[in-house]
């Protein structure tokens, strides 16, 4: 029975003028803000009518408080004049919930509470329903009547789960949509953060080389179309590609299957609740329809979870799959029926007719009903290895900050192994993402070549001796794969080089496509104001030397700074006595090298050392040490300890790569040569612009080109030294010349090695465009001359040298700017601390003891003393006192 009347909140609605719009976004901003505003039930934005429709509690919200909250997102609001709220009617109906368990009620009464435009939803138990308060204009009695009868068909007792999907309002469903129009990942992004904000979007991830979205939402929330539309006006084009479906099997297999000790066994050998054992048989079926790996985990996972089913194994390449069964549980043809309901549904299966099912005596599992695979929330595993960790600090932050990232559900980093494994959503987020936070942190992160995508993993029994050996082959392989990723990745080095001739972001481009295409170099990042590239490389395949010389083949000056060995320190020593006996002798006239193998065998034999050599000819030692276990001073001490006196080598601190007054010379001699010659050439075109304006006035602006001509044979420019040849165009083409390949050489070494590389630069494009005016002129005035020509050939000698001045001329501004920035970035670097003061501390925080060190020997768990208007040294933690350090270095 329904009975109406009216509810006592007082709902009104008013339409807001909004200026500002500019596209599908700025609506969804406006109605998803809006909408979240307490009192306000329904929102709709125009961008045509640039107006916002809003229904709202009187009582919670007024229109001049509406058009305020607008306002605040940055848009203009206005009211029309002489309109008011206008007052929105309510209904109040009592919907029948018979057959519900108060459970289910109470599932009821929380789903329709959070339909738009329901104000209030309570038991009526006079009616044995929920008396519902909505609007009409918003949501109809209709939809809450169809939410409520799926839920009383989902919630009646023995409903069949596998049979044509039942919809629940609390049921989650995954759809998969075609998505055109993305051309970059900013558009990915653009999508997962506008659809991923709607009310019923539980998940969402958009692929941009398949132009797929995969989306999972609450049906009884938001519809497909409306994501669809959302999608749209984003700015994109969607369309559904493909929705999973349940299996669709009669209600009377459902019940067998659900039910099997209830179920009319036909043969009394065999029971399940009383008997440790049961009857395996094993059918081959031929399954056509699979296209690639995830059709074969789809059928596995799927089939396996159906009851009498042990074991399912799918070949791809055979387009067939064997099942190990209980035969009095389940049957060939029901198993037949449930692949080709699988979803996307286009599984079709062929009973293998030459074999007939061998009945095997094997022990019952547990029963288990799990989840299939396409309802379960997927999980991948990803390693990553992380290097430049140095403390449990680092790890506690890359585990508290990759925790909180979106799609993460555990984090665990391993300092001594330096990788970091991490289980995630794939629906949500991907390795390379969480490869990129990582890095955000100042991290360098390195995916391993393949990443393992795995369910949430279950207990289960080998239903077959073959099936647990390979079981067991595959855990034994597991380790193995994960050492290889991260022998992979320690085998990444990195080096700077400084590089000289970039002048714009085309040429950090330039270099930084072509490195990437050379084997062995992993990633490239250049900085145009610094004049200096990173470079991860495999040294295994090249070298910096090498690297910088293929930076040279594109037209560019590089040369090798500073190399970067992974994660290990690198220290290198200068000994100054082999013995103490020998403490004046020099190291170079030694032979023996008994004294260096005592040195390395000793320094091998330490802890946290990972190589050391030591050369007689340059008397240097190169180590390579953990830092987490030892430091520069441990092995000092340790190389004095063995009776040799070794000290650090000091490392060149000179800013020389940022200097820039060679290239300031280079332009600005490039300038000078070109104006040289580029004034008389521009002074005769000036004085023939000028005669021309003349002959004009003269005719009153009605010149003929006959008069004009006629004129010109009188000038002395333009007279003839030869057929074709006047003074004008020798002259001109005299002051072409040396600008030409003399003042633009630089151009066109620039130019001819881009042009070998298949690259195109602004150099490229100078150098075509005076060669082409150089060459026209030139060829035109051979022909004039040739044939004898009475009138001089238009040419363009002029236009060459105009250019190369004013491009010259902006070069060599661009040099001295970048000069003084270099400038100031030197004597930043001269603001560093050189040297620390490490102290030695009692049990009561009193120093004991104070050691003045190079920075570069300060070590971890040292500490340091920052004595009043000194500067700090190195990163660290304040432990004890308080001062005020000298922190110019920053400002």
């Amino acid at each position: 029975m329904n009975c109406e009347n009216m509810a006592q909140t007082t709902v009104n609605s008013v339409k807001v003028a909004v200026e500002g719009m500019t596209c599908g976004s700025c609506v969804q901003n406006i109605e998803q803000h809006i909408g979240e505003l307490p009192g306000v039930f329904h929102i709709q934005v125009s961008l045509e009518l640039k107006q916002a429709a809003v229904v709202f509690d009187s009582s919670m919200q007024s229109p001049e408080s509406l058009a305020e909250a607008i306002e605040d997102m940055g848009f203009e609001s206005s009211l029309p004049d002489f309109v008011t709220a206008e007052l929105v009617p309510t209904e109040t109906r009592v919907f029948p919930i018979a057959g519900l368990s108060p459970k289910c009620q109470q599932q009821a009464l929380s789903t329709v509470s959070q339909l738009k435009g329901v104000l209030e939803a309570s038991d009526d138990t006079s009616e044995d329903g929920l008396s519902i308060t909505f609007i009409p204009s918003v949501t109809d009695s209709k939809q809450i009547s169809q939410v409520l009868h799926d839920l009383t068909l989902a919630g009646k007792e023995n409903s069949a789960a596998l049979r044509e999907p039942v919809r629940s309002p609390t049921s989650e469903e995954l759809v998969k949509m075609r998505i055109d129009g993305m051309v970059c990942l900013s558009c990915t992004t653009t999508i997962e953060g506008k659809i991923g904000k709607l009310n019923g979007i539980r998940k969402i991830k958009v692929v941009l080389d398949s132009q797929e979205a995969t989306v999972l939402y609450q049906p009884h929330l938001i519809t497909v179309n409306e994501i669809i539309n959302q999608i749209n006006l984003a700015g994109f084009k969607a369309q559904v590609k493909s929705k999973p479906r349940p299996l669709r099997l009669s209600v009377n297999e459902v019940e067998r299957l659900r039910n099997p000790t209830t179920a009319n066994l036909t043969s009394p050998a065999v029971t399940i609740s009383d008997t440790s054992t049961e009857e395996i048989a094993t059918a081959l079926l031929w399954v056509t329809g699979m296209h690639c790996q995830s059709c074969v985990t789809n059928i596995q996972d799927n089939i396996t979870c159906l009851l009498g089913v042990r074991s399912v194994e799918v070949s791809l390449e055979q387009e067939s799959t064997s099942i190990q069964y209980d035969p009095h549980l389940i049957s060939i043809k029901q198993l037949q029926q449930a692949i080709e309901a699988l979803p996307p549904g286009n599984f079709k299966v062929r009973v293998d007719r030459g074999s007939s099912p061998v009945p095997q005596v094997l022990p019952a599992p547990p029963l288990q009903s799990p989840t299939p695979r396409f309802l379960q929330p997927l999980s991948a595993v990803t390693v990553i290895r992380i290097e430049g960790m140095t403390c449990g600090s680092c790890v506690q932050s890359i585990e508290g900050m990759l925790s909180q990232h979106k799609g993460v559900k555990s984090a665990k980093v391993s300092l001594s192994s330096h990788s970091g494994t991490f289980e995630y959503d794939p629906l949500v987020t991907t390795p390379e993402e969480l490869r990129t936070a990582v890095e955000d942190m100042g991290f360098d992160a390195f995916l391993p070549e393949t990443n393992s995508l795995v369910t949430t993993p279950q207990p289960d029994t080998p239903s077959s001796p073959e099936s647990a050996s390979v079981k067991e082959k595959e855990v034994e392989q597991e380790p193995v794969a994960v050492q290889g990723g991260q022998g992979g990745a320690q085998a990444i080095s990195k080096c700077f080089i400084q590089i000289g001739g970039m002048t714009c972001a085309s040429c950090v481009a330039n270099i930084e496509r072509n490195l990437k295409n050379e084997d062995g170099v992993y990633s490239v990042l250049v900085a145009l104001m610094a004049s200096k590239a990173e470079v991860r490389y495999n040294p295994g395949l090249i070298d910096p030397a090498s690297i910088a010389e293929c930076i040279r083949e594109l037209g560019f000056k590089a040369s090798v700074i500073e190399n970067y060995d992974g994660s290990d320190g690198s220290l290198e020593l200068v000994h100054t006595g082999i013995h103490q006996m020998y403490v004046n002798t020099q190291i170079r006239g030694m032979t023996c090298a008994s004294c260096v193998h005592k040195i390395e065998s000793n320094l091998m034999k330490a802890s946290g050392i990972v190589y050391a050599s030591v050369a007689l000819a340059t008397n240097k030692a190169h180590i390579k040490y953990e830092p987490e276990v030892t430091g520069p001073r441990d092995v000092i001490r340790l190389i004095e300890n063995l009776g040799f006196e070794a000290s650090l080598v000091k490392k060149d601190r000179s800013a020389s790569h940022l200097d820039h007054s060679r290239e300031i010379r280079q332009w600005r001699k490039s300038f000078l040569i070109s104006l040289v010659f580029c004034v008389p050439v521009m002074g005769m075109m000036i004085y023939m612009m000028i005669v021309d304006h003349h002959v004009n006035m003269e005719h009153h602006l009605n010149a003929s080109r006959d008069d004009i001509e006629r004129y010109h044979a009188t000038m002395f420019l333009e007279r003839q030294l030869l057929p074709g040849l006047s003074i004008m165009n020798l002259l001109s083409f005299l002051f072409c010349v040396p600008v030409q390949f003399i003042g633009g050489r630089y151009f066109y070494i620039q130019a001819y090695k881009a042009v070998k590389h298949k690259t195109a630069n602004m150099d490229v494009l100078i150098v075509l465009a005076t060669t082409i005016a150089f060459t026209y002129s030139l060829v035109i005035l051979l022909v004039a001359m040739i044939e004898g020509a009475r009138i001089n050939p238009i040419t363009f000698f002029d236009t060459p040298p105009m250019l190369f001045v004013f491009i010259s001329l902006g070069r060599w501004l661009e040099q001295i700017a970048k000069s003084k920035t270099s400038e100031a970035l030197s004597k930043l670097m001269s603001l560093q601390a050189t040297e620390a003061t490490i102290v030695t501390l009692n049990d009561d925080m009193s120093v004991r003891s104070e050691e003045q060190v190079d920075v570069e020997l300060v070590q971890r768990g040292d500490v340091v003393k920052v004595v009043p208007g000194g500067k700090f040294p190195v990163d660290g933690r304040v432990i004890e006192g308080h001062s005020m350090a000298d922190e110019s270095l920053i400002t």
